[in-house]
């Protein structure tokens, strides 16, 4: 069993001038707990994973991933994996052996690894690289900047109807629909690069749950709100997001949507539901006894919206692990609706385009046994072809096809509002 050796110092800086210093080595991550409130302690930051894994089977995975167990060593995530399962069932994962860890709440960088060697070489680089280290780019950016869906309003709304009449049915009592937009900019690396744009994401809508993730196709840039499944001293947690409301212009506007939203029917309906089912998937690989709502409806406050969430947590059962836990909640029921599987079957007959890896789960496993996973939503994947993200919104009864239509939207602003920022 491999030991983990450690070095920490104080650190009272911005936990992106740590990454920029290693953004262009291979495979670099940066989990990014931009927005420190209850669960955004820690943030981690790795590159050159010493093997990684593409594929479609987790339990594979599993067998690459139990050869470098390790024990418990009094940190989350000293060492581990990091990559993403997509709603698709793809997935890619680097073996990093070596974390750098920012403390926000003591101010701390914790750097760990199973070697002294290497440890010295990233306190060369930290002290000696300086922060924000972003490529400049010679050429102005393009005059124009598009964002275009793969549905058109009536479309979508269209999509909505027919989603309404499977409820009305009986099939299922919820659904998740979504919609792809592709930024419409030739030669995108011309302009800007990746790290570049996933500055000003967080700084737009810094978020407990944020990414950056480069798997060797494609950057992942995340900005999500949303906590879909954490495993912590052998304590389960999920974090369903259901409801929304834009910010509003002035305080009084804002009080007034953060009230529509804590007092919504429909809202309060939404997420009931999707707690009720995150609650019984829990139960598959949880004592049953142990799972309980630790908290039913809270309202959270971002940049540009309100969100209400709800924490379901228990305790794994003996002889479970992450793997056993990741394959009884994956996907997130935020994600898809109620029942989950019929959910699914419908979401592929409407939406307009497989979703990809949107709605998959992006984060770590640590060699230590305790996980942490976000949902990829408020996302971008950066291509050397384009940039795409989706956007959507839960679907129930009372559900208005208009106003889902621009519950997507607002959703999106963030998005739209980082990339104009970056090229124009």
């Amino acid at each position: 069993m491999p030991s983990v050796h450690r070095h920490t110092l104080s650190f009272n800086g911005d936990a992106f001038s740590i990454f920029s210093i290693f953004k262009d080595q291979p495979h670099p991550f940066f989990l990014d707990s931009s927005l420190h409130r209850s669960g955004g302690q820690f943030s981690y930051i790795g590159f050159a994973p010493f093997t990684t894994v593409r594929g479609k089977d987790l339990f594979k995975f599993k067998k690459v991933f139990d050869k470098y167990r390790i024990a418990a060593s009094g940190l989350s995530f000293p060492a581990g994996a990091v990559g993403y399962l997509g709603y698709d069932g793809s997935l890619f994962f680097g073996l990093y052996d070596t974390v750098l860890s920012v403390d926000h709440r003591k101010k701390q960088l914790i750097i760990s690894s199973f070697s002294k060697g290497r440890i010295q070489d990233i306190l060369k680089c930290v002290f000696s690289g300086g922060s924000d280290l972003l490529n400049s780019k010679d050429e102005t950016g393009p005059e124009d900047l598009r964002f275009k869906s793969n549905f058109t309003k009536a479309g979508y709304m269209k999509a909505v109807r027919q989603a309404l009449e499977h409820i009305r049915r009986g099939d299922i009592y919820q659904i998740n629909l979504s919609h792809q937009i592709k930024v419409q900019i030739r030669h995108w690396q011309r302009y800007t690069e990746p790290a570049a744009i996933y500055k000003n994401l967080r700084q737009a809508f810094p978020s407990e749950f944020g990414a950056y993730f480069d798997d060797g196709r494609q950057v992942i840039l995340s900005a999500s709100p949303e906590r879909f499944l954490k495993l912590q001293n052998g304590i389960a947690q999920v974090k369903p997001m259901k409801g929304t409301r834009p910010r509003g212009k002035t305080k009084i506007q804002d009080r007034g949507l953060k009230e529509q939203l804590q007092k919504s029917p429909k809202e309060i309906a939404e997420l009931l539901m999707v707690t009720d089912l995150e609650r019984n998937d829990l139960g598959r690989v949880c004592d049953y006894a142990s799972v309980e709502v630790k908290a039913m409806r809270t309202i959270e406050t971002y940049a540009s919206v309100f969100q209400a969430t709800a924490t379901v947590e228990g305790r794994l059962r003996h002889g479970c692990d992450q793997f056993d836990l990741l394959q009884a909640t994956f996907p997130s029921g935020s994600v898809t609706g109620c029942p989950k599987i019929e959910a699914m079957k419908i979401i592929k007959k409407l939406e307009a385009c497989p979703r990809g890896l949107y709605t998959g789960a992006l984060g770590y496993m640590s060699f230590s046994g305790d996980m942490d996973f976000n949902v990829m939503i408020r996302t971008m994947f950066l291509d050397q072809k384009e940039i795409t993200f989706h956007v959507g919104g839960g679907i129930v009864a009372d559900s208005k096809p208009a106003d889902e239509w621009q519950e997507t939207w607002d959703k999106a602003k963030p998005l739209i509002e980082t990339l104009k920022r970056s090229f124009l």
